[in-house]
């Protein structure tokens, strides 16, 4: 591929990105989000919590302090916070990241092999309260014994405190993820301004073009791997990019988000390129429709069942329930923040969260039919005391 300036589209729709470099949590956010949780482990009769996360599922450990564990092994992806009621945290790491740890973290750092020798009075010895655990289906088996002789003649229970306080961002957490979506939006400009070009590409490069497009402006890296399928290959429901060639007729499937600090955006895009079908053009219009009714939905003191009700229902309403996980019930959002999936709220036709202001998630429609191609249309959306504002810009309906 011919090389291509990283120009960003200053069309009205894509304007220029611009967001400041990002910068350490401040104290008061984690101060704040100590309180929080305490408060919670008061009502549940929890005198610690024990919080696990590694090197891909971080915000368990990273709600604390910004140290985030490597990609490795031998220990190296995975951390430890123990959050008593009544004493400071403690944060557990391997050692080969025990110096960063301690650079990053205002509170004490030890080793994970020293977890099951921490004392008693940490425990809350004395007390009658329960020991919880947060992030219990992500445990190793190592760390899991830890945890078990750690908690020995003490009751430990399973609990979703910290998923459900972290569910709710502060106005601090809602600028970051609005900068993170803002810079996913620069991948979207840069793929039409690729694919407008009519150069040949092919979907590994414009994965690479996205990807370079989000640091550009600012980001500092890509929150997972990013996704473009074209053609019969759109029609697969999760696919990495492979050396296909884009071409007119094709739908493509993007899945892109840019890494901005400690958070993350989680956004979805398709488009056409030149002349399609109609059976294409139905597809895109199936999706965002149903998003869009979801966006019309939303608001503060719903159940995330009812409002996965009213996007899937447009799914099936389309006739698209043999094409859709979304349409045949896996659920059409989740939470984003510092991971890409957080677990509340799960917008899904089981769900009993309830939804309130200030917290963040995506809301998305997945269409994947053989033989025609597919997309996936993904908003990142702040719940506000009325309803539900995007945090990113790209049009859902792209026609190039």
């Amino acid at each position: 591929m011919d090389s291509i300036s990283p120009v960003f589209d200053t069309k009205k729709e894509f304007p220029l990105v611009t967001v400041p470099p990002s910068t350490p949590t401040p104290a008061s956010e984690h101060v704040e989000r100590q309180r929080r949780l305490r408060s919670a482990m008061a009502e549940e009769n929890i005198d610690v919590l024990v919080c696990y996360g590694d090197a891909w599922r971080t915000a368990n450990t990273r709600y604390f302090t910004d140290f985030r564990p490597v990609d490795g092994i031998n220990g190296i992806e995975q951390a430890v916070v123990l959050l008593p009621l009544q004493d400071e945290p403690q944060l557990f790491v391997a050692e080969g990241c025990f110096d960063a740890a301690q650079e990053s973290t205002t509170f004490p750092v030890r080793l994970l092999e020293e977890l099951p020798t921490v004392s008693a009075a940490r425990l809350g010895a004395g007390r009658a309260g329960l020991i919880g655990v947060a992030g219990m289906g992500q445990l190793p088996v190592p760390v899991h014994a830890g945890l078990e002789r750690l908690t020995e003649g003490r009751r430990s229970v399973e609990t979703d405190i910290l998923a459900k306080t972290k569910a709710v961002k502060s106005d601090w957490e809602v600028e970051q993820l609005r900068h993170a979506a803002r810079l996913t939006d620069a991948a979207v400009s840069r793929m039409r301004e690729v694919i407008t070009s009519e150069q040949r590409v092919s979907e590994r490069e414009l994965a690479r073009e996205a990807d370079s497009a989000m640091i550009q402006a600012g980001a500092d890296g890509v929150a997972f791997l990013s996704m473009v399928q074209s053609g019969e290959r759109s029609a697969y429901s999760l696919a990495l990019p492979s050396n296909r060639e884009i071409r007119a007729g094709d739908l493509v499937l993007t899945d892109v988000g840019a890494r901005y600090g400690n958070y993350v955006a989680d956004g979805g895009r398709g488009f056409t390129v030149g002349d399609v079908s109609d059976e294409v053009m139905d597809v895109v219009d199936a999706s965002v429709s149903a998003v869009e009714a979801g966006l019309a939905f939303a608001r503060p003191g719903i159940t995330a069942a009812a409002l996965n009700h009213e996007i899937q229902s447009v799914l099936l309403d389309r006739g698209y329930r043999d094409y859709s996980i979304e349409a045949r019930g896996r659920g059409t959002g989740h939470g984003t923040g510092m991971d890409p999936e957080e677990e509340f709220p799960w917008i899904g036709p089981t769900s009993t969260n309830i939804l309130s202001a200030g917290m963040v998630f995506t809301l998305k429609a997945t269409i994947n039919k053989p033989g025609v191609g597919g997309l996936r249309t993904e908003r990142v959306v702040h719940l506000t005391d009325e309803s539900a504002q995007p945090l990113d810009a790209a049009p859902m309906r792209n026609h190039w």
